[in-house]
Parts: structure tokens; sequence; C-alpha cells
């Protein structure tokens, strides 16, 4: 009897570990094997043009967005096959045809070992049910189609979770993601600062529509479970992988960027599985999310990934990879979607740089088109010519126009040079409840100062000037308030929560309030510009940053490498590993997981492990900023040498040998003190000395400050300044060799890296 085809590669595997192949060797042979044989079918639904009725005020505007990322990253990044992704959008999103769509393409077509996708984009909100067994009620959670509002008004059109639950439940397959862009919990508001909340207000009634339990009760009995085995089921519980916005409890959040709307989530969700790898890990990848969501809009919403752990199928920490997916191995900033001009010019989407940077990227910016051969010798370069939120133009960089380029739709592009602005600005917007003279009064102040740009409320902002409310105390969950202070002005994320010590006296003129908040501005801005250099994509600069837990435990917490890395090692945040004794009677599900956002507790120990695996020194600087915006800087010395990191060397900082020879491990490391909340590090290396930062650093640190310890930074704009400087002095070869002249800052990618690390400081 032959063999099929799965029985021959597991067979293949135990032929190769017999003969010694590595087994990472043979994960990419059995993933090019098997990959042909496994379908990924996937359903994305996003919802802008909701009617106006009892409980949408307004339509969203970031939904259709989400959609066309998703996708893209679909075809382009997982190798999805157009025709299995189908899209339902705006006026064909009804329930009906949502729940009729999700049979007919994926329950009907998936087989066992078939990769499902299902994302929503939209409205959400929660109903309450009644309990068959203690007839208390219960809340479940619900997703607004376009016909949410039904034409009757005492009848709730919903596509409720528990149908979500059931649907997903009949799926042949087990391998299956969820993502969730919208929240279910009403707040009473519709606006979070600059952000719209996707949440519908909740029905006043409880008239399910008759249709939507028909279906409910059909696939009940298709799956043999009962009502009472529904109702077993927590709120948010659904079968397989589950991304979502937020945590249930929260708001999820759209915002304006730089010429488009999109699910905050989604968009920071998607930039980063673009730039992915196979080896690394979900929770990982959830977790820079969930930080970088954080940094945009505050605590109030907390990206997750949950999942559900069955006594049939105990997820291991294997099942996370995005392997599963079938990810290409190297980072991906756009792709083409369209050749114009006789094959000179392409329509490209920018789809993976970093969040932090396209805002700021600049015309000149220029890409190279990946080989899917590794052909080096004669790479074809793209040159930006114009761009409008994340659709661009881009001429191929070259001056013999008589050769073919081969510009192709679907071609993948990398950034080469970094292209910004010689001068960079805060964008601060004005609460339109702030009345016509404090927005008058306001603005007259900030003219005063440089680099402080005043942008109207609807538009793209780091930061907002507002009045505290009473809804900021409640939500100053951190640094609680005392009502007292309400009314009074302070700085506030563009999701409206509210910056530690920002706050004004009682009675405060909004021009001395704008002269108070100076000094922690040009910090943020400071802030901004770290942000600016992000880059994991350098090929040359061959490192590693990594961030140890050395007490009250050992463990890795974030690890960050560079493209040029060997990508082999997987990367599993210890803190949010699976957990492997679960016991539970229950017959649908024994346990669940909620993975997020690293924290760290008060009175840990910290220690960086910077890693060179290239041929030739690299330098760095060491920078980490606390949830006060108060920016501190390792200090090792001013001398360039006691900077460097000799190849195939590491440091660790602080070293061990700053303590007594009989140090214990609690003993080392950095230890982790108050402010709690978002705390971020920047490691930036440089094929090239920093000379003028250093220079500049020496003038900032105060002579008596701890050598191997982080000092605090008393000018840390000029010290941002100083680096995009450096950065773009070093820069200067590659831009002489591409004939590029230039008088904003040109950052060669491969010059340097910036690996960042974000976690919470907790109590």
């Amino acid at each position: 009897m032959g063999l099929n085809r799965r029985e021959f590669l597991q067979q293949a595997g135990l032929l190769l570990a017999m003969l010694g192949i590595h087994e990472t060797v043979y994960d990419r042979s059995y993933q090019a094997l098997a990959q042909p044989t496994r379908r990924k079918l996937a359903l994305l639904v996003g919802i802008n043009q909701y009617p106006s009725g009892n409980r949408i005020e307004e339509p969203l505007q970031g939904c259709l967005t989400d959609v066309e990322l998703q996708r893209n990253l679909l075809v382009y990044k997982f190798g999805f096959h157009p025709n299995d992704i189908v899209t339902l959008t705006n006026e064909a999103a009804t329930r009906s045809q949502i729940e009729s769509t999700f049979i007919s393409h994926l329950v009907d077509q998936a087989q066992m070992g078939d990769l499902v996708f299902f994302h929503f984009s939209g409205y959400g909100s929660s109903i309450s049910r009644k309990n068959l067994d203690s007839n208390l009620s219960q809340i479940q959670y619900s997703y607004l189609p376009i016909d949410g509002e039904s034409s009757e008004p005492e009848v709730i059109n919903d596509l409720l979770e528990d149908t979500l639950w059931l649907l997903l439940r009949s799926l042949s397959t087990s391998e299956i993601i969820t993502v969730l862009d919208t929240s279910f919990i009403y707040p009473g508001y519709h606006q979070q600062g600059t952000l719209k909340i996707r949440t519908a207000s909740n029905p006043t009634h409880l008239n399910i529509n008759p249709a939507e339990l028909e279906l409910q009760n059909q696939l009940l009995s298709r799956l043999n479970l009962s009502r009472q085995d529904l109702e077993q089921r927590k709120p948010g519980q659904l079968p397989g992988l589950v991304l979502a916005a937020s945590k249930p409890a929260q708001i999820a959040t759209e915002g304006r960027w730089d010429g488009f709307n999109a699910g905050l989530f989604t968009y920071t969700l998607t930039q980063a599985f673009w730039n992915s790898h196979p080896s690394q890990n979900l929770t990982t990848q959830i977790s820079r999310v969930a930080a970088e969501v954080e940094q945009i809009v505050g605590p109030c919403q907390q990206p997750q990934l949950r999942r559900i752990l069955t006594q049939s199928h105990r997820k291991t920490e294997s099942d996370l990879f995005l392997g599963i997916l079938g990810t290409h191995s190297f980072s991906i900033d756009g792709i083409i979607t369209g050749v114009e001009d006789n094959g000179k010019t392409a329509k490209i989407l920018l789809t993976g740089l970093p969040t932090f940077v396209l805002d700021s990227l600049s015309l000149n910016t220029v890409f190279k088109i990946i080989s899917e051969v590794n052909d080096l010798e004669n790479p074809v370069y793209l040159q930006l010519r114009s761009r409008t939120g994340l659709n661009a133009k881009a001429q191929v960089k070259t001056t013999d126009f008589t050769s073919p380029f081969g510009l192709q739709v679907g071609q993948k592009l990398q950034e080469i040079v970094r292209i910004l602005p010689r001068q960079t600005n805060l964008k601060i917007a004005l609460d339109p409840k702030l009345n016509r003279i404090e927005r008058v009064d306001a603005t007259s102040a900030f003219s005063g100062f440089s680099r402080m740009t005043i942008v109207a409320s609807d538009q793209p902002a780091d930061y907002l000037l507002s009045r505290v409310t009473d809804t900021a105390i409640a939500q100053a969950l951190e640094a609680p308030l005392s009502p007292l202070f309400q009314g009074r002005y302070g700085l506030f994320s563009k999701g409206s929560v509210l910056l530690p010590n920002t706050v004004g006296e009682g009675g405060e003129a909004v021009k001395i309030a704008v002269h108070r908040l100076i000094p922690q501005l040009k910090n943020r801005l400071a802030i901004k510009l770290f942000r600016l250099t992000e880059n994991e994509r350098s090929l040359s600069l061959k490192v590693r940053a990594t961030l140890n837990l050395l007490a009250p435990q050992s463990q890795v917490l974030i690890k960050r490498e560079t493209q040029g890395m060997n990508n082999n090692i997987r990367e599993i945040p210890e803190t949010i590993q699976a957990k492997s004794n679960i016991n539970s009677n229950q017959s649908i599900v024994s346990a669940s997981e909620n993975l997020g956002i690293v924290t760290v507790p008060l009175g840990s120990r910290l220690q960086y492990q910077l890693q060179n695996k290239g041929e030739f020194p690299v330098y760095f600087l060491l920078f980490y900023v606390n949830s006060e915006g108060q920016i501190y800087v390792f200090n090792s010395g001013r001398d360039p040498q006691q900077q460097q990191i000799a190849p195939g060397k590491f440091l660790s900082l602080p070293p061990a040998t700053v303590y007594s020879a009989n140090a214990s491990t609690e003993m080392m490391g950095e230890f982790v003190k108050e402010p709690v909340g978002l705390t971020e590090t920047h490691v930036i290396f440089s094929a090239n000395p920093l000379t003028e930062t250093l220079e500049i650093l020496d003038k900032n640190v105060k002579k008596n400050d701890s050598l191997f310890k982080f000092n605090l930074l008393s000018n840390p704009l000029n010290i941002a300044d100083a680096i995009l400087q450096d950065l773009n002095r070093a820069s200067q070869p590659t831009l002489e060799k591409m004939g590029m002249m230039t008088d904003d800052l040109a950052l060669d990618i491969n010059s340097w890296a910036t690996l960042s690390f974000v976690y919470r400081v907790v109590g």
C-alpha cells in the first residue's frame, strides 16, 4: 500500500533525523512540501456606512481600510490565493449574508488541516440573555451588521457571539484565527480624544431576530449540543486563536493617520505581521502590537491573544508560531499594486513601515524590489515621488531608461534609504470642547515655541491639550487623581488618557499652562525622534538585543534582532508561555488564556544583553523612557571605544563586574522602580561612532553620575537631534554611490539599527 502525503512527510522527517539533518532544515522542507495540500480560506468583514439609528450616532471611517490591509497581508505575505478570500463590506455585510457566506465559504469548504481566517471590523455591542438553568441574566457580545438597526424596531438583528461560536465550532479544522477589531461595552460616548470608539449602545429590548435563533438551533443540532452547552462558555471565548483589539471590557478605537483612517489594532497588527518571520511566535507579535497601541491610546485599549484549551486538544506553545500561516521569511515594507508610465513608475502600498515612521516619511525615500532568486548583482531601486496615506508612487531610480525593469504587480519592496525631514515637529491638537478664546490663546502661546505645531482635532496629532474631565479622572488608574483636578489643564494622549504630572493649578490661564508644559513637550518630541529611528531591517548589522529578568526569577522577557541575524532561534517571551498543568471537568472548555503586553513588577531586576554576530565592531547607545516621559541613558563612558561591541561578542548591561565578587543574582541588574506604567527602551547600534551624540551627552550628563548605570538626561531633545545627524552623516557614502542629493535627513537602513522594547511596569 502506498503512503499518503502526510505519512510520507512524517517518515521523511524521521529519515532526515536519522541522517543527522538539522530540525530547522526539516521544518523548511516540511513547509515547502506540505503547503500545496493545505488550503487557506478567509472571510473579511468591514462596515463603515452604518445608518444612523437608536444605537448608532454616526458611521465609522476605518473598517474598509482594515479589510484592504488584511487582504493584502494574506495574499502577499501569507500566500492565500485571492480566490480563497471573500470580503463583505458595507451594504453587502448584512447579518444573513455574513452568516450564509461563513457557511458556504468556510464551513462547507474547509477540511481537516486547512487554515480558516475570519476578520470583523465594525461596531460591537452587548445584550442580555436568560440562563436556562439559573434563570439569571447573562451578557453576550454581538457584532453589528449593516442592517443591525432592523426595520422592525423591537427586534435585535445583531450577529450574536453565540452564533459565531457555533459557526466556528462547525468547522472541520482546528486551525482557526479570528481577528476582532471591535468592542462590546458601550462607555456612554463615541469619541476617545481624537479616536473614534467602535462600540454601539446596547439595545433597549431583548427580542432577538427569530431567524438568528433558528440558525443557532440548526447549528446546535448539527453539533449535537444543547443550549446549556452554549451557555457554559464565557463571553469572549471562541474556538481557535482570537486576536482581539482590546480586553472584553475595554474599548476598540479607530484613528486618522496622514491620509487614511484605520482601526488602531488592525493597522498595528498588519504592520507587525509584514515584518514577521515563520519562527516568531504569535504571542511575541501580539505583545509588540499591544505595546504600540498603548503608546498611542494609553491603557484604555489593550489588545490580546485569546485561546481556549480543551481536554481533547490542549494547545502548546508550538501551535502559536507564525509558520502556521506560511509566512515569507523576510520583512516587507511595500508591495507594487500597479505599473504605469511605460514601466517606469510603480503604484505602491506602504504596508510594513513602522507605524511611527510613516507619518514623517518624506519623498525620495528609496526602496528595493525583493528578488525571489536572491539576485544581488542587479537590484532594482524605486524612489518615492508622491504619497497619500498608505498609497504612493515611486519611480525606477536609474539613468538608463532603455532597459526593461520588469516591474510587476505583487512585487515586494524593502526600504533601503529612509528620508526624514531635517526638522520634525510635535503635533498638538486642541480639544474642540475648549472655548474659542481658550483655543486662540493656546495657539498664540504655542506660536512662540519652535517645533510645536497646532493641528485641527480631526487631523493626526501626537498629543491633545484639554481640561481634566470626570472621565479622565476615572481612567487614571495607575496614578489616581482627586476630583479637585477636574477642569484643570493637562496634556493627554490622542486617546484622551491623561499623561502623568501634566495637570496645572486651579484657575490657571491656558497661556500659562502652555508655558508650563513646554519642557515636557520637548521631552515628548525627543521620544518621537527616537521612535523615528526604529529599524530591524539592517542586513549589514547582525545584532541582537535581549531584555532579561534576573529576579525574582530568571527568564527572557523580550528579544529583538536585525534581519541580518540568523533567525532560526525561536522568540518566546517566557512570561506569557502557555500553562501546561490545567485541570477542569468541563466537557467543552478546560481553560483559556489571555495574552498581551509584557509586564514587569516593581522591585524586579533587569539586564540587557547586546550581541554582535557581525564581522566588524558596532557602536551602541541605550536609552529608556519611563511613563512620565523622563529619558535616561546608560552611562558606560563617553569614549567611543567604551560604546563598542567587538565582532562575535556580547555585553551585559549593567555588567556583573560593577558588583562585588560574591554578589548574588538578586543583587545584579537594573532595579525596577516607580513610576508604574508604560516603559520603552531604545538600543541604537551603528557601524560608525556616534561622535556628535557623545559630545552632547558629555554636556548633558552630570560628571558625578554613576558609571554603568542609567542617568537622567537634562536635554534629551538635543541628544535625539544629534543621533539623527550622526546617522545621516554615516549614510553619506551610500547616497554618493546612488547619486542622491537631498536637504533632508537620509538614513541608510544598513548602516544602523534601532531595536526597541516596550513593557508595562506594574505595582
